[in-house]
């Protein structure tokens, strides 16, 4: 995957991707999610020969389970269909984590993580907390947050 470029972008290009993976059938307002025009809000895009294949959003937001600790949300993070299970999600995460930890003192990464994705954020490294919870017109999730462990 050495053709492959994540960078920093802004919330108009994440949207249509966002649209396709995350909200297909529903309107595309759907898609510009509470925070995402904040100055805060950090949206990033892998990708592949020029050609977008993942994207994702953080901004900083408290775990209600964390209180005190120093939190991002991951929202929005999705990938082109053809290229689910390649690695493109765990690199976006792998480049999300890498800013976090050189630009903030973020202590915690946290999402509302769907049903059919638990595996992959497991896999990753988060832990999947709490009961499920239905999001209406997108179905079952839990939470999940990632200790972001810096080097002494």
């Amino acid at each position: 995957m050495s053709s492959i470029e994540i960078k920093q972008t802004n919330g108009g290009t994440v949207r249509p991707l966002r649209h396709k993976i995350l909200r297909p059938g529903q309107a595309f307002h759907t898609t510009i999610l509470p925070r995402d025009d904040e100055k805060t809000t950090r949206h990033f895009a892998l990708y592949l020969k020029g050609k977008l294949g993942s994207v994702a959003s953080i901004f900083p937001e408290e775990l209600n389970e964390y209180p005190g600790k120093n939190a991002y949300r991951l929202r929005g993070m999705a990938t082109v269909e053809e290229n689910q299970g390649v690695g493109f999600g765990t690199a976006i995460l792998h480049y999300v984590i890498q800013c976090l930890m050189k630009e903030t003192d973020a202590e915690l990464l946290w999402c509302n993580a769907r049903e059919t994705a638990f595996g992959f954020y497991e896999k990753f490294g988060f832990e999947i907390i709490g009961e499920t919870f239905d999001i209406e017109n997108i179905g079952p999730h839990k939470k999940g947050f990632y200790k972001i462990e810096r080097k002494q």
